[in-house]
């Protein structure tokens, strides 16, 4: 029942909260059993902000070091892509760049993908009250949106999962997976959210980062 589901959110938010945020990092990490943090970052990083888990502080520290930075995730901060680099051209890959298992690409190392833009989205959306968190969600929007329309512009295609290069020239230009595949299309509906012309974004995330 919602009491229960309310409870064992916030029993969860405060365990992420107490063991999973990296002070050396500034983000928060994967932790294993023994204690050491795993140190592979990905956007996955950010789905605590979709529990309610960090601090105004911290969410606006991971956006400004991580989310912005073009040898992490590559979102320009007019989302713009200005500043990045050609093979991290259109930002949010599902490793970050500087991990040495970015530049050989790879299904999640590397390729950017509608769901991960979408749960990324909703957490930022979290912190909506946070004006660097509000931004970084507005840029991810606009680049996000841009990559999704460069395929369909050129081909008719929207992806699986897409390259992070610029142009694509490790596909020859097209989709890195499937070339149409329905959940490719979310890197669009996040802008459609962010305008506000679909009015149906998970109330109930809300409710529970608030319990």
């Amino acid at each position: 029942d919602v009491a229960a589901l309310s409870a064992r959110a916030a029993a969860q938010r405060a365990l992420i909260k107490a063991h999973l945020w990296d002070a050396e990092s500034g983000i928060f990490v994967n932790r294993f059993w023994n204690g050491t943090f795993y140190r592979r970052i990905s956007p996955t990083s950010f789905y605590a902000l979709m529990a309610g888990a960090a601090t105004d502080e911290q969410a606006a520290a991971m956006v400004e070091q991580w989310l912005h930075s073009p040898e992490r995730f590559c979102i320009a901060k007019d989302g713009d892509m200005q500043g990045n680099h050609d093979d991290c051209y259109w930002g949010l890959p599902s490793i970050q760049r500087s991990d040495p298992a970015f530049p050989p690409l790879g299904y999640w190392r590397g390729y950017v993908w509608g769901p991960m833009a979408m749960l990324t989205y909703w957490s930022l959306q979290q912190y909506d009250h946070v004006p660097a968190v509000r931004a970084g969600r507005k840029a991810l929007c606009s680049q996000m949106t841009a990559l999704m329309l460069s395929q369909w512009r050129a081909h008719r295609h929207i992806c699986e999962n897409y390259s992070p290069h610029k142009t694509a020239d490790d596909h020859h230009g097209d989709c890195s997976g499937t070339k149409f595949y329905h959940w490719g299309a979310l890197t669009g509906m996040i802008t459609l959210v962010e305008e506000g012309y679909y009015h149906s974004a998970p109330a109930a995330l809300s409710t529970l980062s608030a319990s």
